[in-house]
C-alpha cells in the first residue's frame, strides 16, 4: 500500500467494501489513524477532506493522493485521527520502560505528568484500540463506497495520467 504519510507503524492494511483501508500508529506509543484509499472513478478522488459529509470519529481530517501509481491510477486518501478533545492521544497501558525510541519516552513522560496536573474535566478520556479504529474505518470505507452510487462520475471527468487531470 502506498499511504501518503509516515506513520510510525501500518498496524493493518486490508479491503473493506470494495476499497484499500489502513490504520497506523501515528507515533510509538501514541494515538491511531485510519485511512481509506478511493480510486481515481470515485466521485470525490481528489476532494478535500471538508467537501465529503460523512460520520466519523472527530470528523475527516486528512485528504490527500497517494504518491504511487497502481493499475488503477493514483489513488487518494481519506483520514480521520484519534487525537481530538476527549480521547487519550497515548496508550495509558503502556510501561514508559517499554517504549524504545528515546523522544517517544520524553513526550509520553511529559504527556502523563501534564494530565496528572492538569486533568481534562468533562467526559472520562478514552484511548482508541487497534480494533476500534479499524470498525470506524470500516463506517468510513462503506460511506466512501456508497457514494460511488448515490454520485456517479462520468468517465470523461475521471483524472488520468498524473492524478490530477491533466492528461498527461
Amino acid at each position: 500500500m502506498c499511504l501518503p504519510v509516515s506513520p510510525y507503524k501500518v498496524e493493518r492494511e486490508w479491503e473493506h467494501a470494495g476499497l484499500k483501508c489502513a490504520v497506523v500508529l501515528a507515533r510509538e506509543a501514541g494515538h491511531r489513524c485510519g485511512y481509506v484509499r478511493v480510486p481515481p472513478s470515485h466521485p470525490f478522488h481528489g476532494k478535500d477532506y471538508s467537501d465529503l459529509d460523512v460520520n466519523v470519529h472527530g470528523g475527516l481530517t486528512f485528504a490527500r493522493l497517494e504518491p504511487c501509481e497502481h493499475e488503477d491510477g493514483r489513488g487518494h486518501w481519506f483520514g480521520f485521527d484519534c487525537a481530538h478533545c476527549y480521547d487519550k492521544s497515548y496508550d495509558p497501558n503502556i510501561k514508559l520502560e517499554d517504549v524504545v525510541g528515546e523522544e517517544a519516552r520524553a513526550v509520553l513522560k511529559i504527556h502523563r505528568d501534564v494530565e496528572k496536573k492538569y486533568p481534562v474535566p468533562g467526559p472520562k478520556t478514552h484511548y482508541w484500540t487497534q480494533l476500534e479504529v479499524e470498525r470506524e474505518t470500516e463506517h468510513l470505507a462503506e460511506q466512501l463506497a456508497a457514494m460511488q452510487y448515490k454520485y456517479p462520475v462520468e468517465t470523461e471527468d475521471i483524472p488520468h495520467g498524473d492524478g490530477y487531470g491533466s492528461g498527461e
